[in-house]
């Protein structure tokens, strides 16, 4: 199994886990919900699963460039940034509490997840165009 389906399959069962996380959070909290949590997996799925199922689509031999272990590292830290902010802030909805603090996740994550796009699109534009690949192994 590749690196890309490892990581499809590890995103959906993320996924599954915070959907029962979340209901089981619900219980303990007397019914109460919170949207913030209750879409966290959306991220896992959306963010997680369906763009590196997409990646592995555009170019399956991306993944023998140097820069990609970066990008995975800085892209798998940025959805991971992103679902503990949404944790969080739906923690505090349920218990009727506030931070300023929360913004800051999604603001840092959003950082983390643009940086590793845009070194995405410099190796895609490397593999596609030949040029002189500084970031490739192959050449």
């Amino acid at each position: 199994m590749s690196k890309l389906n490892k990581t499809v399959v590890v995103y959906t069962f993320l996924a599954v886990f915070a959907v029962i996380f979340t209901k089981i959070y619900g219980l303990f909290g007397h019914g109460v919900t919170s949207l913030w949590m209750s879409n966290m997996y959306l991220v896992l799925v959306g963010g997680g699963a369906v763009i590196f199922l997409t990646i592995k689509g555009l170019a399956v031999d991306i993944t023998d460039c140097t820069m990609f272990r970066l990008f995975y590292n800085i892209y798998n830290s940025g959805i991971a940034i992103i679902v503990n902010g949404m944790l969080l802030k739906g923690i505090l909805e349920i218990a009727g509490a506030t931070s300023g603090i929360v913004v800051w996740f999604l603001y840092v994550g959003t950082a983390f997840i643009v940086c590793a796009v845009l070194m995405l699109g410099y190796m895609l534009y490397e593999k596609y165009y030949k040029i002189k690949c500084i970031s490739c192994k192959d050449r």
